[in-house]
């Protein structure tokens, strides 16, 4: 079991915190976001690690080695991450997709017992869904009656919606040909700039992937200075 953490992102919304940081750098309590993250993969026996950077890219690989060893991770560069967005990241990892994986985004706070909930044997391919009534900016998921996930995406009609994607997931092996196939065909088709979503709902329409509430474990994406303060707030830092 390995994780992919994308990275590569400036983090715009946030430069007036951040001051200049990549966003993952910027700290919650003592620990910077990317380094919670590290610490809760371990926590669950994860220690191999597929980092994509571009933004300030040995600034931050710097940082990353401060907390695991280079052993322990391969660093992917996205030359062009500031006109690409998470499909082009994630497409960039491709021939590292060899084995199941646990995927999320740099800016996702999370305790350790959210990647318990997904880092156990499953025969599915599982997401972690907040379940909760949405906003329109938010990623939705469609669920059927046995938590298989029939639609994800930002636009989907929201009273249909079991509730919003929180950005971590795993992939089993089994499927990860048919993944790849559909992050190059986004690709292709000039979906570089849209969200890895974009390849997962295809995905969603070939293989069995399972929705899997968060009941209620801590997760925040950070992308507003506000969610900074929900985070110190929701993690007692």
């Amino acid at each position: 079991m390995k994780a992919v953490i994308l990275a590569a992102g400036m983090g715009k919304r946030l430069q007036k915190v951040s001051g200049g940081l990549p966003k993952s750098m910027i700290k919650i309590g003592k620990s910077s976001i990317i380094h919670h993250q590290l610490e809760s993969c371990m926590n669950v026996g994860i220690t191999n690690f597929v980092i994509v950077l571009g933004y300030k890219i040995e600034q931050l690989k710097a940082h990353i080695l401060e907390k695991i060893s280079a052993e322990q991770v391969t660093f992917i560069e996205n030359p062009i991450y500031d006109t690409t967005n998470t499909l082009h990241s994630l497409w960039l990892t491709r021939e590292h997709l060899n084995d199941d994986f646990i995927y999320f985004n740099a800016d996702v706070l999370f305790q350790s017992g959210l990647l318990k909930k997904i880092s156990e044997s499953s025969q599915y391919s599982q997401l972690l869904l907040e379940t909760k009534s949405c906003a329109e900016e938010e990623v939705k998921m469609i669920i059927n009656e046995d938590m298989r996930i029939m639609e994800i995406s930002k636009q989907l009609p929201i009273p249909k919606c079991a509730g919003e994607f929180i950005g971590i997931g795993k992939f089993n092996k089994d499927i990860l040909g048919r993944f790849v196939q559909h992050l190059q065909f986004g690709v292709e088709n000039g979906q570089s700039n849209n969200y890895f979503e974009f390849a997962v709902d295809l995905l969603a329409k070939d293989v069995i992937l399972k929705a899997v509430p968060t009941d209620g474990v801590p997760c925040i994406e950070i992308d507003f200075p506000e969610d900074l303060v929900r985070a110190k707030e929701m993690f007692s830092l």
